[in-house]
Formats: C-alpha cells, sequence, structure tokens
C-alpha cells in the first residue's frame, strides 16, 4: 500500500526527469523562435515597402498635378493664338528686349525706328542660318535687308533698347503682337500703369506677364506701362501712411485753436476785470 500511494504522489521539482523535460521544451521553443523572427523581418519588410510605395504614389501625384499645371499655361497660351503663335514677340527685360519675328521667305526687308543688333536667323530646326544683310539710315528709319540661300520658314532674333518702365511700339504690318513684361512685373492698374489699347488677351504665370493683340489692322501702335507686383501694396501703404499724418496735423490744428481761443477768453477776463 505504501508504494502504491508513494507511486501517486507528485514528482519532485528537481531531477532528471524535470531537467530532461526543460531540455525538450527548451528545445521546442528553439524550434519555434527563428520561425517567428523569420515572420517579423518578413513583416518588417513588407512594411517598409509599403511606405516606399506610398511616398512613390505621393511624390507621382503632385508631379503630375504640376506639369498638368504647366501644360494647361502652355497650351492656354497656344491655343488662344492658334496652333502656335504666328506673330512678332516682344521679351522685354530691364535694359533691352528680344524680339522674335516669325519668317517664311528667302529675304527680308526691316524698317525699325531704332537701330539693332545681334540679328540671328533660324530655322524650322532651330538650327543657325547664315545670310547677307545691308544697312542704311534715310529719314529717321533704320532700313535693314536681309537675305539668305533658299527660302526658309523660322524666326529671326534681334534686339531692341528699353528705358525705364513704359515700352512703345509703332506697328508698321498688321502682324499680331505679343508682349512680355519682365519677371516680376505686371500692368493693369489705371493708378499705376495699363496697355493702350487694351490687349485682346491677358495671361499671368510665374514666367511674367503676357499681353497679346492678335488684331492689329486698325492700331498705330502699343504702349505699355508697367509695374512692380508689389507696387499696389506699396502704394496702399504710403497712401495709409499719408492719411494717418494728416489725421495727426488736423488733430494738432484743432488742439492749438481750442488753445488759441482759450488763451484769448483768459486774456479777455482780465481785461474786464481791470475795466470793472
Amino acid at each position: 500500500m505504501f508504494v502504491f500511494f508513494a507511486s501517486l504522489a507528485p514528482l519532485p521539482e528537481t531531477g532528471p526527469l524535470l531537467n530532461l523535460t526543460r531540455r525538450r521544451e527548451g528545445a521546442k521553443c528553439g524550434q519555434i523562435k527563428p520561425q517567428a523572427g523569420a515572420q517579423l523581418i518578413k513583416l518588417k519588410v513588407h512594411s517598409c515597402c509599403q511606405l516606399m510605395y506610398d511616398h512613390l504614389r505621393i511624390a507621382c501625384k503632385r508631379a503630375l498635378i504640376a506639369l498638368a499645371a504647366i501644360s494647361a499655361i502652355w497650351v492656354f497660351f497656344i491655343s488662344s493664338s492658334g496652333a502656335e503663335f504666328n506673330g512678332t514677340t516682344y521679351h522685354l527685360g530691364e535694359k533691352e528686349a528680344v524680339v522674335t519675328l516669325p519668317v517664311s521667305a528667302s529675304h527680308l526687308n526691316l524698317t525699325l525706328s531704332y537701330k539693332t543688333q545681334n540679328m540671328t536667323l533660324f530655322d524650322e530646326d532651330g538650327k543657325n542660318v547664315s545670310f547677307n544683310s545691308s544697312y542704311r539710315f534715310w529719314r529717321g528709319e533704320h532700313i535693314y535687308s536681309l537675305t539668305w540661300e533658299r527660302n526658309i520658314t523660322g524666326k529671326l532674333v534681334y534686339t531692341m533698347p528699353v528705358q525705364g518702365q513704359q515700352f512703345i511700339l509703332p506697328l508698321r504690318d498688321e502682324r499680331p503682337v505679343a508682349i512680355i513684361l519682365p519677371a516680376g512685373y505686371t500692368t493693369g492698374e489705371r493708378s499705376l500703369g495699363i496697355a493702350r489699347p487694351a490687349p485682346d488677351e491677358f495671361v499671368e504665370d510665374n514666367a511674367g506677364s503676357i499681353l497679346i493683340w492678335n488684331n492689329t489692322t486698325q492700331i498705330s501702335y502699343i504702349d505699355v506701362t508697367y509695374y512692380r507686383k508689389s507696387a499696389p501694396q506699396a502704394l496702399m501703404i504710403i497712401l495709409a501712411i499719408l492719411a494717418l499724418t494728416g489725421l495727426v496735423l488736423i488733430g494738432q490744428y484743432y488742439t492749438s485753436i481750442r488753445k488759441l481761443r482759450a488763451a484769448r477768453m483768459e486774456m479777455e477776463n482780465e481785461i474786464q476785470k481791470k475795466r470793472n
């Protein structure tokens, strides 16, 4: 009986059997841990890949939005004047303007009210084309005669002087005209400067303000006065300062009048007292 109950008693917590059990459990844990580590690495790699994908997707969206905005501006400028603007473009700078004149001939007679330099002829592929030129001055006009070997469809580029922030352009033909103001400048505020006559189209973006006259048959000249984009704000600040100064002066004036009246009343009272 003693042996039977002893066999049913719980095993001790120490001894060879407990050590064997712990070794078996440790072996099982050793088999499980590498698998769990591999799964953890896979999860980390997957999360990193997902994060990179999200960043790339956001960057691509922003790039597409920017490209769409630029394309919209360019398409608007091109579509507003046809398949391609087939007129004379004046890109204004601080001291000179770059003129781009479309050409489709084997020679060109150019009459200008100013003397120009740095004439360059480009074909439709953008290649430089050599040409012969002659110049003469007659009755206040600068006359240029340009000839080249073959019929070319391209552009003639030259420069003209610009002074101040007013551009006056006499028109000698009926071509459409586009004037690009310097970067940071605009026009249209009557108190600061406007374009006369008013342009048919006005486009304003980061590259500059663009004024377009599509029909110049009834126009003898174009006069554009332009100013910095910050000029209206500066004008408002100056007007506010002048208004505040005026209020201060008016206040001082009325204060001085009151003091003079009070002094006069005091003198009159003293004189009245002496008489009495």
